[in-house]
Formats: structure tokens, sequence, C-alpha cells
């Protein structure tokens, strides 16, 4: 179970996914004013103005996917549909990150300051994700091979 790669390319999924969740998305300005979006609320010089908890809920709950689906391990195929369940929840994510920026603060006066990490880290969970997919359907194949060769 824990000694397939698989299972440590969805714990690292996992685990940069609570990454998200836990620290800044990006940094903003608005009107010269600091916006900092993050995944529980979007904060206004420091006061909360907007709460954001579905992508909170977004995120938690692909974690908690990845880690299921770890445990899974005699059921390959619904590990794989599990598995590109939780790159569609990913997405998500970043779809609903743009909905709520477009949403809340109009375009034309809302400035990047910076990147935050937890950005970048549902991009490095979907790779995660890709790379345990292939092992799961390496390992399906190599029992199925090892099926034909018994019957």
């Amino acid at each position: 179970m824990l000694q397939r790669i698989q299972s440590v390319y969805l714990i690292l999924a996992a685990a940069a996914m609570l990454i998200s969740v836990a620290v800044p998305l990006a940094t903003f300005y608005f009107n010269t004013e600091v916006v900092v979006f993050e995944a529980m609320g979007i904060y206004l010089n420091t006061e909360l103005t907007d709460s954001t908890w579905g992508l909170f809920a977004i995120g938690l709950l692909s974690s908690i996917l990845a880690l299921i689906t770890i445990f899974l391990y005699k059921n390959r195929l619904l590990q794989i549909r599990l598995s590109i369940f939780n790159i569609v929840l990913m997405i998500g994510f970043y779809l609903y990150f743009g909905f709520i920026m477009y949403k809340i603060y109009p375009v034309q006066s809302l400035e990047l300051s910076k990147v935050g990490f937890g950005i970048i880290m549902p991009v490095i969970s979907i790779i995660l994700t890709i790379l345990a997919i292939r092992k799961i359907g390496a390992d399906e194949a190599l029992v199925q091979s090892l099926n034909r060769l018994r019957g």
C-alpha cells in the first residue's frame, strides 16, 4: 500500500493541497490598499472583507480525496476514477478563485503585487496526481497481463 510510488505521489498531492489552503494565495493592490487573498477569506488591510470558505472546502476535499484514494489499492480502476475526479476538483479550485476575483474586485483597479505560494500548489498537486494515475495504470496493466498468462 504505502510502499508503492503512486502512494507517495498521492500523499505529496494531498500535502500540496493542504498547503494551498493554509498559506496566502495572492496579494493585490486595490486603490492603493493591500488585499491579501487566502482560501478562508479576502483581507483588506488585515480586516476580513469577504469570506471565501468555498475555496477552503474545495482544497480540503481534494486533500482528503487523495488520502482516501491511497487506501483503495485493491480496486485500481476506482483509484484512477477518483484521481481524475480529484484533478477536476483542483481545476475547479482555480476556476472558483478566478470567479471570486472578478466578482468582488473590478479588474481595472486591481493590481497584482505578488503571487503567493498557495496558488502554485494545486498545479503541483495536479502533476503529482497525473503521475500517480500513470503508475496505477501500469499496475493494472501488469495484473491484466498476468491474468492472461494464468487463464
